[in-house]
């Protein structure tokens, strides 16, 4: 200071004064003292980096928000999904949400798939209203999420899940873990998974009217044991196809990672897989699902004045070219053939097989199974096709699996009550939010109600299996292992993975 002029000499006795008043304003010296003395005490191993994060929750912000981002990007099947960043002291987490809407509808740019308004709402709207929250308070974001329904469900599902990572980023957790702790679960399994073989309807490229078949290994001890076995079957898949097919013809993917060959009748395809399971020697072991949504292609019939019951007709041909000739069939005759394929294949469940307001046929389907036990039993002397107590329920033969139903509480109630349904499809499209999944997820248990939790997008994230396994979901169907579709499987694999991983459900998978 002495070779300084007048000047010089004030600046720096300003400096000095304003730096001791910013210590004094944060009790800097006084804080680092105090949070010195106890490290050294507790003497960690790490001392820098357990001073770091005692430090870091001293910050107001420690537990905050501070910025959401949106953006745009691309999925493997050329149509853009919308992707969700949420930062906090802790890092930036991402979420992606692919096959949801809503969609912009400007047709040029990606044929009207594009989702630039939901980033908007992102970075608009929403995210401010989430900078400044604490992200472990799910219930409280979720809420904020939801109270106005205009805004884009891609968008509020993006950002619940995205919070969610985010809070167990915060509480040092696995995602299922914090999901687990956020649902009071506290044995989380990984589900039953199943495996999407063929792809018809909406999501393959033929004629069919059956959306998929699925199958499950519920004796395979482990994850690892499941993909193994069920990629045996891909592999020998084809060519049970190429038997039944004139000429053989190599068959297409379909959009959920199944097979989606041009067969002419659902029992080529029923026939192939029960072929491939012979050739596999896994008849035995495999368990089969039918998805019929039969919503797309179901209609009320006119009836007689006075019916109380609703008629339907399905048509069967609803994929089938415009000109192809129709082919009809009622309710009854539906039925016939689920029971027929049923004694002739390990069909166990079967989702969406009637509208879901053809509740009489729902369970004429369970009353005709019921009588053909007791038929057999009385008879002594014939094999039963039908399970005994499935996956682990007693009394059950067969799931019936509502796709529609885990839309709201009170429509769980009203399946539960006409005992139409014995199991629920639930997806985070359909539940919108963390909280809502949980909430119906909770629902659904207490009735007795497996949930199978379903996300069969190619381009959406992993959230789904951490969502069921945290939340001990019974089952889960994610797709098929061709094209992308394998990545949920193997995140399925990371969590079994070591001495603390997670558990599978077992073979008591409906309980």
């Amino acid at each position: 200071l002495s070779n300084m002029n007048d000047q010089e000499r004030t600046a720096v006795e300003d400096d000095k004064r304003d730096i001791l008043n910013y210590m004094k304003t944060h009790r800097l010296e006084e804080v680092l003292n105090e949070l010195i003395n106890e490290l050294v005490k507790s003497r960690p191993e790490d001392p820098f980096l357990d001073l770091s994060q005692t430090i870091e929750s001293k910050s107001p912000i420690a537990n905050q928000i501070v910025s959401v981002n949106a953006r745009e990007i691309i999925g493997s099947d050329g149509v853009p999904a919308l992707e969700v960043e949420v930062e906090t002291l802790r890092g930036i987490v991402r979420s992606v949400v692919a096959g949801v809407g809503p969609y912009d509808g400007d047709e040029e740019r990606y044929g009207g798939k594009g989702v630039k308004d939901a980033v908007g709402v992102v970075l608009t709207v929403l995210g401010d209203k989430l900078i400044g929250k604490d992200p472990r308070r799910q219930d409280m974001i979720d809420a904020i999420l939801t109270d106005d329904p205009s805004y884009p469900t891609n968008a509020v599902l993006g950002l619940s899940t995205c919070v969610c990572k985010a809070g167990a980023k915060f509480n040092e957790m696995e995602v299922y873990e914090h999901v687990a702790a956020l649902g009071n679960i506290s044995d989380p399994r990984i589900p039953m998974p199943w495996f999407n073989l063929f792809n018809g309807g909406q999501k393959g490229n033929n004629e069919l009217h059956m959306e998929s078949v699925s199958f499950s290994i519920p004796s395979a001890a482990t994850v690892s044991d499941a993909v193994m076995e069920a990629s045996k079957i891909y592999q020998l898949f084809p060519a049970g196809l190429q038997k039944l097919m004139t000429p053989p013809k190599a068959p297409n993917v379909g959009k959920i990672g199944g097979y989606s060959p041009q067969c002419e009748t659902i029992n080529d395809i029923l026939e192939a897989v029960k072929m491939t399971l012979i050739d596999a020697e896994m008849v035995e072991k495999v368990n089969l699902s039918i998805n019929m949504n039969s919503g797309v292609y179901s209609s009320l019939i006119e009836t007689e004045e006075g019916d109380e019951e609703q008629a339907f007709q399905y048509d069967l041909t609803h994929f089938a070219p415009e000109d192809s000739v129709k082919t009809l069939k009622s309710s009854g005759e539906l039925l016939d053939d689920y029971f027929e394929m049923m004694t002739a294949y390990p069909i166990v469940s079967i989702e969406d097989g009637f509208d879901r307001k053809d509740s009489a046929s729902l369970i004429a389907l369970r009353e005709k199974i019921d009588a053909e036990i007791t038929r057999i039993v009385e008879a002594g002397d014939e094999p039963n096709p039908f399970p005994e107590n499935l996956g682990g329920s007693d009394g059950v033969v067969v799931q019936l699996i509502g796709n529609k139903v885990a839309t709201t509480q009170e429509c769980l109630i009203r399946a539960e009550e006409k005992q139409t349904f014995n199991s629920c499809v639930l997806s985070l499209e359909k539940a919108k939010t963390v909280s809502n999944f949980i909430v119906m997820c909770a629902k659904a248990d207490s009735l007795g109600m497996p949930v199978v939790a379903v996300d069969e997008s190619e381009q959406s994230d992993n959230f789904l299996v951490h969502m069921a396994v945290g939340l001990r979901c019974a089952q889960i169907r994610a797709g098929g292992l061709l094209g992308g579709h394998a990545g949920k499987y193997n995140e399925m694999l990371r969590l079994e993975e070591g001495e603390q991983g997670v558990a599978n459900i077992g073979e008591a998978w409906r309980k």
